[in-house]
């Protein structure tokens, strides 16, 4: 039967669940964990997550850089929450908008060793989300029971870890004509991606020859 989602399409129902801040379930090689986007983490999930153990936000190694905190890896550097951290901690330390507002976020402590394969997973899941490339990760010993036991999404990357990178075929959805100052022959055309993506939006001025590249 087809009625089963694919990988590709789990993978757009997981950044579509990131995008409205409900936490999903990766795995990966027989590693899982929990995966909640720092952008849109709310108070009370971030206290259900503790509830459930004990997490760590996964930042980038350019971020975790500019905030004078150790990598201690080319892919994803795990920041351990302190024991009072709440959401404005972790955007904080994971949206650099307001660093020379809030200069000072540290000093940072950092996991070193261990398996990095779920964060750095979901680095690269929150940033093809169109979110900023941070995630607390909390490590599971069974994720699909979990997230079957808490109706959350369960996206098994084992030999599938291209769909992080790879982005849906768009399609035109609507165009209409719009009298622009520098054309009276201009257009606006939609396009929808087929992972349910955000849509996106092109101006055409004049007429183009669509037989030319």
């Amino acid at each position: 039967m087809t009625l089963e989602p694919d990988a590709k399409e789990l993978a757009a129902r997981a950044r579509a669940d990131l995008r409205v801040g409900l936490p999903i379930v990766l795995g990966l090689d027989g590693a899982a964990g929990l995966v909640a986007a720092a952008e849109t983490l709310s108070a009370d999930r971030l206290a259900d997550i503790r509830e459930a153990g004990t997490p760590v936000l996964a930042i980038t190694p350019r971020r975790a850089e500019t905030l004078k905190a150790r990598a201690y890896s080319d892919h994803v550097a795990r920041v351990i929450l302190p024991a009072d951290a709440g959401c404005d901690w972790v955007e904080n330390v994971a949206n650099p908008a307001d660093d020379l507002m809030m200069p000072l976020k540290g000093p940072l402590a950092t996991e070193r060793g261990g398996d990095e394969r779920i964060a750095h997973a979901a680095l690269r899941l929150t940033k093809s989300a169109h979110l900023l490339p941070a995630a607390l990760v909390l490590p599971l010993e069974d994720g699909h029971s979990f997230a079957a036991l808490h109706g959350l999404t369960w996206l098994d990357l084992t030999g599938a870890e291209e769909i992080l990178s790879q982005t849906g075929s768009l399609t035109q959805v609507s165009a209409a004509r719009v009298p622009l100052e520098v054309s009276r022959a201009g257009r606006v055309m939609v396009f929808r991606p087929s992972d349910g993506g955000e849509e996106h939006y092109a101006v055409e001025i004049g007429h183009a020859d669509r037989a030319q590249p």
